[in-house]
């Protein structure tokens, strides 16, 4: 296809007035999601998420947050150590389109706070594999080295907060035509990327990485492709 993300962010990009302010809607109180592990995914997913972005007119719902490392999209040639991919998918008529909103991760102090409990069910995918790993959480895994499906409390209005809200992502965005990135990479995929990246610690990056590796897809040709940007300053000015 001609279509295929991800790509490299840097040439053909254009200004857009038009471009709207991002909005997730979803339940105000946090609810059980599931984290599917590197045994049965790519990368680790958060799956069964609760909510609604709506784009050009449709409601898009909310389905998982995929953790890639490094990042699948680059900025002037440049990756991040890791990406955030909120999936969602509608309907129209007999066709399903998609929209994945991605937050790019970077080094720093903290870790953004929606990602706690997340990142506490990861500590319990490395006990599984590691019944000497520190931090482990309390509950016993049925067979040493079986991959688990912990339930983790999510919260869609917390992650809008910690996401859309950090920088004025919500509208100092990037966004194409693209596809997804895991097989059979379909087409017709609205991809947003954010500016702003979002702060995980050395430490919760280098658990995530020695769980599931490098999970980026190679950057993929733009064929001409238009990349239009809000009209926000890039730091949120």
């Amino acid at each position: 296809g001609r279509q295929q993300s991800p790509i490299n962010l840097e040439v053909g990009v254009r200004r857009d007035r038009r471009l709207p302010m991002l909005r997730w809607d979803g339940p105000s109180e946090p609810y059980q999601a599931v984290l599917v592990g590197p045994l049965y995914a790519n990368a680790l997913t958060l799956t069964n998420l609760e909510g609604t972005m709506t784009v050009s007119g449709l409601p898009m719902r909310l389905r998982n947050m995929t953790i890639h490392t490094p990042s699948e999209h680059r900025v002037a040639g440049e990756a991040y150590h890791g990406e955030l991919e909120f999936s969602h998918e509608a309907s129209v008529g007999s066709d399903r389109v998609g929209l994945v909103v991605s937050a790019f991760l970077s080094l720093g102090d903290t870790t953004a706070p929606f990602l706690r409990t997340t990142l506490n069910a990861v500590r319990g995918f490395a006990y599984t594999f590691n019944p000497h790993a520190v931090n482990g959480l309390s509950y016993d895994p049925p067979v040493y080295q079986s991959d688990i499906k912990p339930p983790v409390w999510f919260s869609t209005q917390e992650a809008a907060g910690g996401v859309l809200g950090h920088g004025g992502n919500y509208a100092n965005y990037m966004t194409y035509a693209g596809s997804l990135t895991a097989p059979p990479c379909t087409e017709g995929v609205t991809r947003i990327v954010l500016r702003q990246p979002l702060s995980i610690t050395a430490e919760d990056f280098a658990l995530v990485a020695s769980l599931q590796g490098h999970t980026a897809r190679p950057d993929q040709k733009q064929d001409g492709r238009v990349i239009y940007e809000t009209v926000t300053h890039p730091k949120g000015g």
